[in-house]
């Protein structure tokens, strides 16, 4: 498993309508791919970083298969026109801790 993580501040100028037909584009987008497990979205109550929205996939292969299709590239830059300080992380499982703990 495989958690992809976008972090990212609004710019100044932010399109709040346009940014949001491409957020809901995009996660439509995640719903039908193969592999795609669960996504979150949040806002930071202290300030920067704005957003983070964080993607699950059932391996790294699934991840770049989706990453790769035209009509993501294409939202994706899109996107960068109404965000900035945008970091994206890959993360795997812990060796330790490979499954959530639950109580």
């Amino acid at each position: 498993m495989v958690e992809v993580t976008f972090t990212y501040d609004f710019r100044s100028d932010l399109n709040l309508e346009e940014y949001t037909k491409i957020a809901r584009k995009a996660t439509a987008m995640m719903l039908t791919a193969e592999g795609f497990i669960e996504f979150h979205a949040n806002r930071n109550y202290l300030g920067s970083p704005h957003v983070r929205r964080t993607s699950v996939w059932k391996s790294l292969a699934h991840w770049a298969s989706f990453a790769q299709q035209p009509e993501f590239q294409k939202l994706t830059a899109e996107f960068r026109q109404h965000v900035t300080h945008l970091d994206v992380q890959l993360w795997g499982p812990s060796p330790i801790s490979p499954e959530p703990i639950k109580p």
